[in-house]
């Protein structure tokens, strides 16, 4: 993995400190209090505070201040100058590998074996043995939540079809539901199909597919691009083929341009179909912003062969939870971080966040998640199947070389093939090229 300059953001942090702006003591004072502060990117209101609120409430001496950041690029700028300064964070909570692997890198990171061990805590009991990549044979981070990958289903739509709720299936089978719930024509013209929780992406979605075949780190290999593997093209023909040839999924010109979301989009019955996962959860039981009566199956992803090894698709950890380096209770940061990412994060399930915590209950989680009368939204039975099942595979990348500059390549690229500007093989001889240039 290729070392990062970090100089931009140490010259800000250098900036605060000569401007004269000191930090917090977090020590509290003569009341022997420690004081933290957890930076994260979920709005208060959605579980922090209240997670927040019942750790302050057991534990006097060890008081929690939650500050939350938006995970762009500038909130992550901005959480990065902080870490540097010092005093402003103590724990922090991670939303993309890539950027926890460059924040261990710059020396951001305290490892967290020491602790570990010290508190006599079971990693892999309580998590899985896939749950932590160890970053030069040491232990950084512990995921708070599993990021699970489906596909939404309006379940009217299939009965007036006469289709079963899928248990797996494949790209040809996904198209061919696409074309069967599709309405192309009248007053009640549908979609049969969208792509992503918000606005479209190719790099994500194409990742999280070409994964069920190729598993982990599935854009490179030997030190090169990957995406010569023709099921990176048969991704891409796929769209295409939905947009282009059957007219089932939106083109993405007019997605694009148009700003369509994929959540909205499902709910608002304009698809009948919405690959999405966990972060599309707490809208469809959010009835007052998008009202709607009808009921939502589950379907895994689909995968691109029958006999595709991972079925999970993209589902994953997430919810990377950390210590600063540069804190000065690094001890009571790793108490309240092995109390949150256990029994500590259950006010972030009704927001969708499903514990990665293996021990959580997950009849609890069912009735959290879905509400008091679930029946009238979510069909239960396939929720249970797909967004509970502990029988996934989980894929864990481990490789993020050049990754801001792989993703530009393949949305630039992938998006004149979509636009009928070039064709799908160009395109993937394109980002070949310069996939390969960029990791030379």
């Amino acid at each position: 993995m290729k070392k990062l300059s970090w100089v931009g953001i140490l010259l800000v942090a250098a900036c605060i400190f000569v401007s004269g702006c000191s930090s917090t003591n977090s020590s509290g004072g003569s009341d022997d209090v420690v004081h933290l502060k957890l930076w994260g990117a979920v709005p208060e209101e959605s579980g922090p505070a209240q997670v927040v609120e019942n750790w302050n409430k057991e534990n006097p001496k060890i008081q929690v201040e939650y500050k939350r950041y938006v995970n762009d690029e500038a909130g992550n700028t901005k959480l990065e100058t902080s870490l540097l300064a010092g005093g402003e964070v103590d724990l922090f909570i991670n939303y993309r590998a890539d950027k926890l692997a460059k924040r261990i890198e710059a020396g951001m990171v305290e490892p967290l074996d020491a602790y570990i061990k010290k508190s006599n805590f079971n990693v892999e009991e309580n998590f899985g043995d896939k749950a932590i990549i160890p970053f030069d044979n040491k232990t950084y981070y512990i995921p708070a939540i599993i990021l699970n990958d489906f596909v939404t289903i309006n379940k009217s739509h299939l009965e007036e079809k006469g289709l079963p709720i899928p248990d797996s299936w494949t790209w040809k089978e996904y198209q061919s539901y696409a074309e069967k719930l599709a309405v192309k024509t009248g007053d009640n013209k549908r979609w049969g199909s969208f792509v992503g929780v918000m606005e479209p992406k190719i790099y994500e979605w194409m990742d999280k597919a070409v994964k069920t075949e190729l598993g982990a780190n599935a854009f490179y290999k030997d030190g090169k691009s990957n995406v010569d593997n023709p099921v990176f093209k048969q991704y891409l023909d796929t769209m295409i083929e939905m947009e282009q040839k059957q007219k089932v999924q939106p083109p993405y010109a007019e997605a694009k341009s148009s700003k369509m979301q994929g959540t909205d989009m499902f709910l608002r019955e304009k698809t009948s179909m919405n690959w999405s996962g966990t972060a599309s959860l707490r809208n469809i039981k959010d009835v007052k912003s998008y009202p709607h009566d009808f009921v939502t199956a589950f379907a895994p992803p689909p995968t691109m062969n029958e006999d595709s090894k991972f079925k999970g698709g993209g589902t994953s950890y997430l919810d990377f939870t950390t210590i600063n380096k540069r804190s000065k209770n690094k001890e009571a940061a790793y108490k309240f971080l092995e109390w949150y990412v256990t029994e500590g994060n259950e006010p972030m399930i009704t927001g969708g966040r499903v514990p990665a915590w293996k021990k959580a209950d997950k009849e609890k989680i069912k009735k959290m998640i879905l509400g008091e009368h679930p029946e009238k939204l979510f069909d239960v039975d396939s929720f249970n199947k797909v967004v509970l099942n502990d029988d996934i595979d989980i894929v864990v990348d481990n490789k993020f070389d050049r990754l801001a500059q792989i993703q530009k390549i393949v949305e630039d690229e992938g998006e004149r093939a979509l636009i009928g500007e070039q064709s799908s093989s160009n395109a993937i001889k394109n980002m070949k090229e310069q996939i390969d240039a960029e990791l030379q």
